[in-house]
């Protein structure tokens, strides 16, 4: 419990430093001069409307105050405010562009694991063999090409030669058509999943190869216990902690790729989403974004935490003596 209220804690910080300081820049860099209602409406509204939408958010209010009112419309309404210059909620607003960066990100993380688990476990097991160079070299090469020169490429062959893939997607929902949601997601998740499957292969690889050379290794094979069992129980789950602790940190990055993917693929997701309402200064959609990505980003690191307790009960005997 006290482990809980810690990390609680942690998150209000952290949630509190990024989503003021966004904040901050927003009212005062990206705005100036003049004032937010004004930055938000235009410049050709009248000044009564730039009274009334000042009056009705606090923009009059010092910074701390606006931060509050702010935060307590989330919290106690739901509310996330209201997008002025698209005369509809931000909640209303983000939505669907929330679920396409909700897709890629889940996608990304189960394809990056599906294929990195098993290559790494046989690279491990067949150390310095031909696949195992085979596989250190692929996984250098996609850590090494950024999206920015693997997506154009990807499209040129995929859907201007070979037309195999669309290049704008208009089935977005699994349960609009699922064939077609498959098809319109599959190269930007193989754009993000690839690096992200590199990634991990190498750290399990690295921890899968100490592993085996483990005393308890050595005394399962003594015991008999047969080799499937002792690399995909044993010395895998052993193994996981680095991956574990790579899956938060590349939760970042996938969010940092989807900016440049859904760029690509002409999909309207929330790197989308947040470059334009940067640029059209439409402040309380970039503030709840900015606390969106905040939140996934610590919860996921909390659940990660927290699976360290189901893969090693030492951690959680640990723990509960704090």
């Amino acid at each position: 419990m006290r482990y809980l209220v810690q990390r609680f804690l942690q998150f209000s910080l952290v949630f509190f430093i990024v989503t003021f300081g966004v904040m901050v820049l927003m009212r005062l860099g990206l705005n100036a001069p003049g004032d937010p209602a004004r930055t938000m409406l235009g410049g050709t509204v009248s000044q009564e409307l730039i009274d009334k939408i000042t009056l009705q958010y606090h923009l009059d209010s010092n910074l701390i105050s606006q931060y509050w009112y702010w935060l307590k419309g989330i919290i106690w309404d739901r509310d996330f405010g209201y997008s002025v210059q698209q005369n509809i909620s931000v909640f209303t607003y983000m939505q669907p562009k929330i679920l396409v960066t909700f897709f890629l990100g889940i996608y990304s993380l189960i394809w990056g694991l599906i294929i990195a688990v098993p290559v790494a476990v046989y690279q491990a097991y067949k150390r310095d063999s031909r696949f195992d160079k085979a596989g250190n070299f692929f996984s250098f090469f996609f850590i090494s090409v950024p999206a920015l020169v693997f997506s154009p490429f990807i499209i040129y062959i995929f859907v201007a030669k070979l037309k195999w893939f669309p290049r704008i997607g208009e089935k977005i929902y699994p349960w609009d058509d699922l064939a077609a949601h498959f098809q319109n997601f599959f190269l930007p998740v193989v754009v993000l999943s690839l690096p992200t499957a590199a990634v991990f292969a190498r750290l399990l690889r690295s921890d899968m190869i100490a592993t085996l050379q483990s005393d308890f290794i050595t005394l399962a094979n003594a015991k008999g216990v047969s080799p499937q069992r002792t690399l995909w129980v044993h010395a895998l789950r052993n193994s996981l902690f680095s991956v574990l602790t790579s899956v938060g940190v590349q939760i970042g990055s996938l969010i940092g790729g989807a900016l440049v993917v859904e760029q690509y693929f002409n999909m309207k997701g929330m790197g989308f989403l947040l470059i334009s309402t940067i640029l059209s200064k439409d402040l309380f959609v970039v503030q709840s974004l900015s606390a969106i990505l905040v939140a996934s980003v610590v919860f996921a690191n909390l659940g990660i935490d927290l699976m360290y307790t189901v893969i090693d009960p030492r951690i959680r005997h640990a723990r509960a003596l704090l």
